[in-house]
């Protein structure tokens, strides 16, 4: 292993700071300059933990106490429909996991090194699942949040927190920052609620694929800490220090250990003077849960007098956790397995891969129902638009034939109930023909602008929109609001946490496709307007990148060779527009920015290749947000070439659609000059069904022919596409 396991501690005057669970490397600590700004703010803070380890030192009344104390734990899993959304089997193994390590029933205790397998501590500390949430609900203790900030692994990402009053939360995510893999809070009468608990990386719980053995026991390690225990070397984030002290006396001076040592029952600590007497011996205790060995197998008596102490007497309502009334309201009882949860309704959900959900005309998507909070015994998809039309299996391949936007829901059924769930314009399908032939320049004030995509599948209200009066020229553009008056805001709300939970979501904007097969020397162009509510540019995270997609949007490649320009121009080699490259109006102040002049613009250019692929090319924005981002604007969005000279079948036709528009009692014709090939023509409506299709085989002469519908057309947008010579073009007839 070669994670960081970080522990953030509220700090003890000359004990304990922040804290971390490391192997491999050193860590330093990038929130603690952070905490101690707060424990500044509040300095009672820094005295609650040292009070409680000098009175467990003081009081040893729970060293020999047998009785179990029972706490109940629930998981958050927060997740991106990847790996990191682990199933509930993981949790269930973790729970076994703990359960023996804090009683000690371990095989591997017969390892303990010879000056402390007297000293192994049984903190008689048992854990189970809820089986009732916080609104009485029945639950089996596991939720499943699709969010991105599992991607940000820090105090904003602990959604939907339940009352630490009655629960210890475990929040469950794919990463964190600077290599961490969790942390917790010692208990703090002065720490925030809605952050206590333990946050970690989804390859630490149980010992199921991805975890191991060995990671399993970072949670241990983690409720170690969130029951007051400090790392057994003390005050700071690295083991490897000389002479560390965590301040129990069965633990030894230590300088504590990222790996897992060959010879520690041996070692000197240090100058036998600075040794207190009262420690034991001059062995280290490396195998100790606290420590970051990765050979961890034991919590000492003293550790596990300190855990008890914390529920009986401590703050941060750890007491409450153990008591009868808590137990009956959250479902919890002695000696009922974690492995026989309650029989609840399940929760549905389903996602289709990131590629499947922009795909062409006539592909397919794989559907997965993920439902979570209890099995499945049946279930109903419904797909429209798709065949098939329904399935009851657990993953389905869904093919759709006619382009748009498509609805899919999901309903599933067991002993206890049904619950359902419906995801509006969840896939779209790109029609077979091109929106537009390039070049193509699109100022965004015509029904063009409508042809662009945004892709918002988290449902965010960050993300990209048509706006009225703020583009370039002040015309319209569109708009990514980052912004949101949270002044009323009440606390804890989403709209409280707005901000604070910008960070990594992403805004969307996917242009129409374009047939750049016979165009040269394509640029493309956009401008853009950002002002961001960091200070300086060093803190300017968010950005932009631009990609494009020769399959509809099914996968997607970075453009090379960005570039801005502004008052000058700057290359992006790497491509995603950030810090001072992305500014053209400076500080947003936590305002509704829009852009007022054109000198509040800059532009976006880069070179691209057009292949014979590019029959349906799409580009795609994407701006990742920063906790500091504002609102983002794109306006006149420009495909600049050469349209080559080319001869082909439907050039030679001359093919003309009168009238056009026309009303909807009148008559299609068409009109061209034939050459040697039949000509096929295919009338769709907006939605790509079929109205009419006729194969005319006369050639080489003019012909003039009425389309055959059989029934006047409804007011509407349709598309007539010609065929010839293994060529085609799409027209568009517009019935008014």
């Amino acid at each position: 292993m070669n994670r960081l396991f970080t522990f953030l501690i509220l700090p003890l005057a000359a004990l304990f700071s922040f804290e971390s669970f490391a192997q491999g490397e050193h860590f330093n600590c990038g929130t603690s300059e952070k905490m101690r700004e707060l424990y500044k703010q509040n300095p009672s803070m820094e005295a609650d933990i040292a009070r409680l380890i000098h009175n467990s030192r003081t009081n040893k009344s729970n060293k020999s106490a047998t009785d179990t104390l029972l706490i109940p734990i629930v998981f958050h899993i927060i997740h991106q429909y990847g790996s990191e959304n682990i199933p509930d089997a993981n949790v269930y193994d973790q729970i076994k996991v703990l359960n023996r390590d804090y009683l000690a029933k371990n095989a591997d205790t017969s390892e303990v090194i010879s000056a402390f397998d007297t000293l192994i501590g049984k903190a008689y500390i048992q854990f189970q699942l809820a089986s009732i949430d916080p609104w009485g609900n029945c639950t089996n203790g596991i939720e499943h949040i699709y969010s991105h900030e599992s991607t940000q692994g820090d105090d904003n990402s602990k959604l939907n927190g339940w009352h630490r009053s009655r629960y210890l939360n475990v929040w469950v995510v794919s990463s964190m920052k600077n290599g961490v893999a969790g942390y917790a809070f010692y208990p703090s009468d002065g720490l925030d609620f809605t952050v206590d608990g333990v946050i970690i990386l989804d390859d630490y719980i149980g010992r199921l694929s991805p975890s191991s053995e060995n990671s399993s026991r970072a949670l241990t390690h983690e409720i170690g800490h969130y029951l007051a225990l400090p790392h057994v070397w003390g005050d700071n984030n690295d083991p490897m220090i000389a002479c560390g002290d965590d301040g129990l006396l069965d633990t030894p001076v230590t300088k504590g250990y990222n790996y897992c040592p060959a010879n520690a029952n041996a070692s000197k600590i240090c100058d036998p003077d600075v040794v207190a007497t009262s420690h034991v011996g001059t062995a280290e205790n490396y195998q100790n849960y606290m420590d970051y060995s990765y050979c961890s197998v034991m919590f000492t008596e003293d550790q596990v007098d300190l855990m008890r102490l914390s529920l009986a007497v401590g703050e941060a309502q750890r007491p409450d956790l153990t008591t009868d009334s808590v137990h009956e309201l959250v479902g919890v009882a002695p000696y009922v397995s974690p492995l026989s949860p309650p029989l609840c309704t399940p929760v549905a959900d389903f996602y289709a891969p990131d590629a499947g959900r922009f795909i062409c005309q006539g592909a397919s998507v794989t559907f997965h129902d993920v439902s979570w909070r209890a099995a499945v015994a049946s279930r109903v998809w419904t797909f429209e638009g798709g065949t098939p039309a329904t399935s009851t299996t657990a993953s389905q391949s869904v093919t759709y034939d006619t382009p748009g936007y498509k609805k899919v829901t999901l309903s599933v059924t067991n002993a206890n109930g049904t619950n359902s769930v419906v995801k509006e314009n969840y896939v779209y399908v790109s029609p077979l023909w091109a929106d537009f032939t390039g070049p193509y320049s699109n100022n965004l004030e015509s029904d063009n602008a409508l042809w662009f995509l945004v892709d918002n599948p988290e449902n965010l209200s960050n993300k990209f929109s048509l706006n009225y009066g703020h583009g370039y020229s002040l015309s319209k553009c569109y708009k990514l609001n980052n912004f949101k008056d949270i002044n009323a805001a009440l606390p804890y709300t989403a709209d409280w946490y707005h901000n604070r939970r910008l960070g990594g979501s992403k805004g969307v904007l996917i242009t129409p496709s374009f047939d750049l097969r016979n165009t040269t020397g394509v640029s493309v162009s956009f401008k853009f307007a950002y002002a961001s509510n960091a200070t300086v540019a060093a803190d300017i995270k968010e950005g932009f990148k631009v990609y494009y997609s020769r399959n509809c949007g099914q996968s997607w490649s970075p453009v090379s060779g960005t570039s801005i320009t502004g008052t000058s121009t700057v290359s992006v080699p790497g491509g995603f527009v950030s810090g001072a490259t992305l500014l053209t109006s400076g500080y947003a102040g936590y305002t509704d920015f829009a852009p007022a002049t054109n000198d509040q613009w800059k532009t976006c250019s880069f070179n691209y290749n057009p292949t014979s692929l590019d029959n349906e090319v799409r580009f795609k924005i994407e701006f990742t947000a920063s906790d500091l981002s504002s609102n983002f604007y794109v306006d006149n969005f420009n495909v600049a070439g050469t349209l080559g000279l080319f001869s082909n079948d439907i050039d030679d036709l001359e093919l003309m659609i009168y009238p056009n528009p026309l009303s909807s009692q009148q008559s299609i014709n068409v009109s061209y000059f034939a050459g040697e090939n039949p000509v096929e023509l295919i009338l769709r409506d907006a939605q790509g069904k079929v109205v009419c299709s006729e194969k005319i085989g006369i050639t080489n002469s003019k012909v003039e022919h009425t389309l055959e519908i059989g029934k006047p057309l409804s007011a509407s947008c349709y598309f007539l596409e010609v065929k010839s010579g293994g060529f085609s073009s799409v027209k568009k007839v517009v019935v008014l």
